[in-house]
């Protein structure tokens, strides 16, 4: 549950990066539309000041050539540039007109156009009027020179200075997307390794929880104190047995033990001596039998043994007495041989029963009968190990 959890806040945190990353280039996005907006009216601001020059150049023209020649085409000429420079001056105080710094500069670029302008005027008027003469002077003088190049070295200078704050306005649109290349690289980054790392805990996590499923699945069928299948596994398993044996027509044979001498372990050497006893007659039974056979506890000193496909009874029955043999030993170190045995009771598939319930009861009742037998007739195996024993106290006769 930490890994998932450490799994989600991982994912948590990425959705916050995302989000901030979102919320910038929003931001972004905002001021960069700005910027533009800004960009673009600087353009309308130097295509009106080039508009306003071109018009002066184009009223100087055309106010030299009448002057010089009396061509009505350069009159015509003339009147359209007073016509073009009217509408410049208006469209230049209209995109400067929020324009504070340079409002005074555009006041004077507005005044010395007029007064070059009226200079102009006022000339081709000497020739309108026949004073051939005095309007050629006037052109030979250049008068308004000192006009136009004042006018001129402001225009220059108001252009100069829009180049300057649209180049700034280019440096500040390259830097903003620089800033989002880069915050965009960074956000993916993180995202790609934050998946990873998402990925692998709950992958950790699953993997825990799988394990730990097993374990309870593991827990749930089987025997804490020796790890044999308990009673709910074996009948599982002996049910999917009796199936298989069903179909193939084969024998199945159950053995049902129980520990002699079991209660006595308990009562004199305690609890933890009992359960190494069962510890070790649960191994003992799986080193004796098949590794096709199936081993289970049911509970207490009750185990039963599976043994599927067997050839005959009396296969069985040696395998029971290599059993008892192997079950007398001492199991632990404070006993004794024969102080715990084995009560056998053996049940046939389908000789004693079809089902689970029925072949494990008939097992139960044959070793019911196997530890009265054992009651009323002593094992020869014990008697022989007492036997030892009284030789090995007797003093040794002489020779």
């Amino acid at each position: 549950m930490r890994s998932i959890r450490f799994g989600l806040i991982v994912i948590a945190v990425s959705g916050l990066i995302v989000l901030a990353a979102g919320i910038e280039v929003a931001i972004w996005s905002q001021q960069g539309e700005a910027l533009a907006i800004r960009e673009e009216f600087v353009g309308k601001q130097l295509l009106v000041l080039r508009h306003t020059n071109e018009a002066l150049v184009e009223l100087e023209s055309g106010q030299r050539g009448y002057l010089l020649t009396g061509d009505a085409a350069y009159l015509d000429f003339f009147r359209q540039a007073r016509n073009d420079l009217g509408v410049a001056l208006t469209a230049l105080d209209t995109v400067f007109a929020d324009d504070t710094p340079r409002s005074t500069d555009i006041a004077e670029v507005t005044r010395l156009a007029r007064a070059k302008e009226n200079e102009a005027a006022r000339s081709v008027q000497l020739r309108l009027e026949g004073r051939q003469a005095a309007a050629h002077d006037a052109a030979i003088a250049d008068e308004g020179r000192p006009l136009r190049e004042a006018v001129r070295t402001k225009l220059h200078s108001l252009a100069d200075q829009l180049g300057v704050a649209l180049a700034n306005l280019d440096v500040q649109q390259s830097q903003k997307f620089r800033h989002i290349y880069a915050l965009l690289a960074l956000v993916v980054l993180v995202v790609d390794i934050s998946v990873i790392v998402a990925i692998m805990s709950l992958s950790t996590s699953i993997q825990r929880m799988r394990e730990q499923q097993r374990e309870e699945e593991h827990k749930a069928m089987h025997d804490a104190l020796t790890s044999l299948p308990n009673r709910r596994y074996l009948k599982e398993w002996l049910g999917m047995s009796l199936a298989a044996a069903r179909r193939g027509g084969q024998s199945l044979a159950i053995l049902f033990f129980d520990l002699d001498g079991f209660k006595s372990v308990n009562d004199r050497f305690g609890h933890e001596a009992g359960d190494r006893v069962l510890q070790t007659t649960a191994a003992r039974l799986r080193r004796t039998l098949r590794t096709s056979d199936f081993v289970a506890r049911l509970g207490g000193d009750e185990f039963v043994a599976v043994l599927p496909d067997v050839p005959s009874e009396p296969v069985v029955s040696a395998l029971i007495q290599r059993l008892q043999a192997e079950l007398v030993k001492a199991p632990i170190a404070e006993l004794e041989d024969g102080a715990v045995s084995a009560s056998i009771g053996t049940a046939w598939f389908p000789k004693h029963g079809d089902t689970v319930d029925a072949l494990l009861a008939a097992a139960d009742h044959a070793m019911y009968e196997a530890k009265q037998t054992r009651k009323a007739a002593p094992s020869p195996r014990l008697d022989a190990a007492a036997s030892e024993r009284g030789r090995a106290r007797s003093p040794a006769t002489p020779g």
